[in-house]
């Protein structure tokens, strides 16, 4: 195994997935590799906390990325050895990601970020659609986004949303979640947007980061689906082996596990405030001083 050789020679060189949700699973992993690790990743932030992980400069063309490896200074080595790339195609996150890794999660978490704001309040997170990955199908029907929303405000939570909007390259899609303030230009590090977020009282929004960002930092979330379930189905994101019981799942009631970024799947969610609501109350937070 992959594993086995890193240990025999001493050195583990992993070109890591991207994406930032995918390093919240992948930090899992890295927990459990013998060290020294060398890891290829854009988002050494969600590695600090552990020791004997260093990180080699990656290549991307990606927006966000790009900009979080520009403000890092002093953090990047260079080295070779045995390596090994990581993915997970179809069989699912948490398992594609073992297949690579050649040994099992850690414990699902995140380092200690501290958060930007203070006092109790929700994050949301809009739907969006980014030019450079077009992931159409997989957002939910934004209206149910800003229902959620809505109804927090409603119940005296701070609303926050959260993203990283640039005209042309990635916009949110109509109707916008009603918030007492938008941080929707980037404003936030990755420390920030991540500390924001465990030190929430509930995590709103789709399919993408927030999911293993509020599975990571056990924080309430409300997670709505929309389609390509193939890759995006509750199952191909989350574990057996995660603790998920504050994590509330809204999906479609003819949920579409095409394989199309691109397709016209019916996103449609039978008494979404209901349900919603519903969970709220389940939580214990169905009324919040503001």
């Amino acid at each position: 195994m992959f594993s086995e050789v890193c240990a025999r020679v001493g050195i583990v060189i992993i070109h890591g997935m991207q994406g930032l949700g995918d390093n919240v699973y992948q930090r899992a992993f890295v927990k459990n590799l013998p060290r020294p690790v060398y890891l290829e990743t854009p988002w050494p932030e969600l590695y600090a906390d552990l020791e004997g992980v260093q990180f080699l400069r990656p290549v991307t063309k990606l927006r966000t990325q790009a900009k979080n490896i520009a403000r890092q200074t002093q953090r990047w080595v260079a080295t070779s050895g045995p390596n090994r790339r990581i993915s997970y195609g179809g069989d699912g996150i948490v398992a594609g990601m073992q297949k690579c890794f050649g040994v099992g999660p850690g414990t699902f978490d995140l380092p200690p970020m501290p958060s930007p704001r203070q006092g109790r309040y929700a994050v949301v997170r809009p739907a969006t659609i980014r030019r450079e990955w077009l992931a159409e199908s997989r957002n939910p029907r934004p209206e149910y986004i800003a229902e959620a929303a809505s109804i927090l405000m409603d119940r005296g939570y701070r609303v926050i949303s959260v993203a990283d909007l640039e005209p042309g390259v990635e916009w949110a899609l109509d109707p916008l979640p009603p918030a007492d303030e938008r941080l929707h230009g980037g404003e936030l590090t990755v420390t920030e947007l991540l500390g924001l977020v465990q030190h929430a009282t509930v995590v709103i929004g789709g399919v993408g980061w927030i999911l293993p960002a509020a599975i990571a930092g056990r924080v309430p979330a409300w997670i709505i689906f929309g389609g390509w379930g193939f890759f995006n189905a509750p199952e191909r994101l989350i574990d057996c082996r995660m603790e998920v019981s504050h994590i509330g799942i809204a999906l479609p009631d003819r949920f579409c596990r095409c394989r199309f970024n691109r397709h016209s799947c019916d996103k449609r969610i039978s008494d979404h405030a209901g349900k919603f609501s519903r969970w709220l109350a389940g939580r214990g937070h169905a009324a919040v001083a503001a």
